[in-house]
């Protein structure tokens, strides 16, 4: 039977919002670790129609009271927006609900049924994708957690999606004492290429073309090779095996709490991979520039496959670019522009912060990203808002990916309109006849100071003979 691991914090986050609120939802962050196998990795409630908590003695209600009240863009925005904070070797698995009635634990309890409609809903909205996609939507399964704190009791299914409806099978749950395990892995992947733009059309459409460029990024990691402490391992080797085997040549115990390192190796440009294949030149219209370092951290479990933290690698590069080309899209006043149009943007920066700090577990990270100028306050804001983490700005991670020169976003030599060369030709060459007559005179002045050495050497000669 297919086995959900939750820890004994989880719990008692389930049994607070079961009790303060009487009814909260919210979405599963965790990591399928092995066939059957899931791993609960932080639990978030949704903050819709948040306010101050009802008095006990008081009938109000806040929200919705039951599954068939969730409001489903609600939850959907939630989804989504925590799929860009989580590193790439963590998903958002399914939705949890808590609250006091012992109907969330019966599994032939309207609740149950409802969450059914729930979940084939979802699917569907998830499928419609986000304005970016790192891949195609293609889950079918998803867990669905309910807690009672009436019967301090839970239940776990997963729901498996089916074009006409869906059906849940039997998952089995369980509160760990001890913590997880996890293995850190850093990369840092540089990005520094032209994309061409091959729409013929006057107005172009800015989000297709980040899409398509998304897409060509997406492809040149898949055919990339990913060394693992400047090694190339073999993907079927489990991580564990792996770690215990780096320390034993070192003398050293192996340690969780370590960052190893990763390095991505990209395929040669232009190269000929099939013997007879030409390099072709195409006319284009315009290009999109992508200049800089993505910082990606992802955190494996001891049972995952060599393969898996590669996966996990280029997933988390790949989440990180799309959170920063759709903070810039979401920006747009207008999607379709010209195509002689000029932008020039600095993107926002990643950081991070810890989600278990203080649980006794080994902390992992989630992160946001901030423009030049922002404080790590609005990363806070959007971890408490999106996430239910209460963190403090001076606890976030700031500083592992630097703020660009000003002269990176100031130098308009890569693609300037004519107008604007126009402009600094003018600014830079104020009398160009006066420069060409500077430069006539130096040439002569100094053919003339040959020849008078030429004839000082000669009459030297002469008188010294």
């Amino acid at each position: 039977m297919a086995k959900l691991l939750l820890s004994k914090s989880d719990e008692e986050y389930l049994e607070k919002c079961a009790t303060q609120m009487k009814f909260s939802y919210g979405i599963i962050i965790g990591q399928k670790s092995e066939p059957g196998k899931y791993i609960v990795v932080h639990l978030a409630k949704n903050d819709e129609e948040e306010s101050d908590f009802p008095d006990a003695d008081s009938s109000a209600t806040v929200g919705p009271q039951k599954v068939d009240q969730i409001n489903l863009q609600s939850l959907g925005n939630q989804w989504l927006s925590a799929g860009k904070m989580i590193p790439g070797s963590f998903n958002v698995m399914g939705l949890f609900v808590a609250g006091v009635s012992k109907d969330y634990v019966d599994d032939s309890s309207d609740e149950f049924k409802s969450a059914k409609r729930l979940f084939f809903d979802m699917h569907n909205l998830l499928k419609q994708g986000h304005q970016f996609k790192s891949n195609e939507h293609d889950d079918t399964e998803y867990i669905f957690l309910t807690y009672s704190s009436a019967a301090k009791k839970a239940a776990s299914k997963i729901y498996n999606y089916v074009a006409n409806g869906g059906t849940f099978s039997p998952l089995d749950y369980r509160f760990v004492e001890k913590p997880f395990e996890w293995y850190t892995f850093e990369c840092n992947y540089e990005l520094n290429d032209v994309f061409p733009i091959l729409d013929a059309s006057e107005k172009i459409n800015i989000e297709v073309q980040f899409q398509k460029t998304i897409d060509t990024v997406r492809n040149s990691l898949n055919a990339s090779e990913i060394f693992l402490q400047n090694e190339c391992v073999d993907d079927g080797q489990i991580l564990d095996s792996y770690i215990k085997q780096l320390h034993q040549g070192g003398g050293r115990k192996a340690n969780s709490d370590e960052s190893y390192k990763a390095t991505i190796f990209l395929p040669i440009k232009c190269q000929n991979t099939k013997g007879n294949q030409r390099i072709h030149v195409k006319e284009f219209n315009g290009t999109i520039r992508l200049s800089g370092v993505v910082s990606s951290r992802v955190w494996c479990n001891p049972k995952n496959t060599i393969g898996d933290v590669k996966r996990f690698i280029r997933e988390d590069v790949i989440r990180s670019l799309m959170a920063r080309i759709q903070v810039y899209c979401d920006g747009l006043t207008e999607p379709n522009i010209s195509n002689d149009a000029i932008f020039i943007s600095e993107p926002p920066r990643r950081v991070y912060f810890n989600v278990n700090a203080g649980s006794g577990q080994k902390s992992i990270q989630f992160s946001d990203y901030i423009f030049r100028g922002e404080t790590p306050t609005v990363a806070a804001a959007q971890a408490k808002q999106i996430l239910d983490l209460d963190i403090t700005p001076d606890s976030i991670s700031a500083d592992l990916e630097g703020v660009p020169e000003d002269e990176t976003f100031s130098d308009t030599s890569f693609e300037m309109p004519t107008t604007d060369k126009q402009k600094m030709q003018k600014l830079g060459s104020l009398d160009p006849a006066g420069q060409r007559d500077l430069t006539r005179t130096m040439y002569m002045l100094g053919i003339a100071v040959s020849l008078l050495v030429l004839v000082i050497a000669i009459v030297v000669h002469y008188f010294m003979k």
